[in-house]
């Protein structure tokens, strides 16, 4: 996303004036636990393959589909790992002038998926529901197949910048068509995409949701308007450094990082450099 994300970067400058000022509050972050960081290390690993084709396998990961919508431009992959004992699904951040685009579609629309009861009043910014949307009932279907093969396995979604904005949308999908199913998602580098009531959907699902962000990246605090769930953690690439937040505005993270639209510490996630990791071993 390197070439689309220059040009989004200036985009978003032009939006400013959807930034507001952001409330000041008591630093209340912890030290993240070393298993939290290996996770979204690991998250970082299948999203960072995302943005490189990887067919097969990426990172343990056998692939078993590939995600690519030509009517939205979105792409993925899901698939399944033995050693985790578990069902994926990764999608892939910007890349294009068509992701550019629905990076700052924020028109406000009502979701309706397949298999997923939102509440009233739930409202999505049509840029990351209309993508969504046309992979949906492809990427049940394929999770469904891949739980007949492998009914004890758990599910987790993930992807980075538009690909985790989108594991918002893709966790309340699987939570809500599987429900029983234990379900863990990390979304790096996320700009928040549904409103308050959204939030509060997604956080009663019952699984864990991560918020994984880079220190010096301003992704996280875009859209305003907009509300973010899960739990952050917020870092620079190490262990040590990485921080376990406390709600959605902690000051030690993101939210206090001074940073409004894409910038250099967007284009890496725990340590992860965003594409250049190939598809592993």
């Amino acid at each position: 996303m390197f070439v689309a994300d220059v040009t989004l970067a200036f985009v978003l400058l032009l939006c400013s004036s959807l930034v507001t000022a952001i409330p000041i509050f008591e630093k209340r972050a912890t030290s993240a636990n070393q298993s939290d960081f290996d996770e979204l290390q690991r998250a970082a690993e299948l999203s960072s393959a995302a943005y490189s084709d990887c067919q097969g396998s990426a990172f343990g990961l056998n692939i078993t589909l590939q995600i690519n919508n030509l009517g939205t431009d979105t792409q993925g992959f899901v698939g399944y790992d033995t050693s985790k004992q578990r069902i994926s699904v990764v999608m892939r951040g910007s890349t294009t002038v068509q992701d550019i685009l629905n990076d700052i579609n924020i028109l406000p629309v009502i979701p309706v998926l397949s298999g997923v009861s939102f509440p009233l009043g739930t409202l999505v910014m049509a840029g990351l529901y209309l993508p969504w949307l046309s992979v949906h009932d492809q990427v049940i279907a394929e999770v469904t197949s891949l739980i007949a093969q492998f009914p004890t396995y758990t599910l987790e979604t993930t992807g980075h910048s538009l690909g985790g904005s989108l594991t918002y949308l893709s966790y309340i999908s699987l939570a809500q068509n599987f429900p029983g199913i234990p379900i863990t998602s990390n979304a790096l580098a996320a700009f928040p995409i549904g409103n308050s009531i959204f939030a509060a959907f997604g956080t009663a699902q019952g699984g864990l949701l991560r918020r994984g962000n880079n220190a010096n990246d301003g992704v996280p605090n875009m859209y305003p308007s907009y509300t973010h769930y899960g739990v952050e953690f917020f870092g620079s690439g190490t262990a040590p450094s990485t921080l376990q937040c406390s709600g959605q505005r902690d000051p030690a993270c993101s939210a206090g990082d001074g940073q409004f639209t894409v910038s250099l510490g967007h284009f890496s996630s725990f340590g992860i450099n965003m594409a250049f990791d190939g598809c592993g071993t």
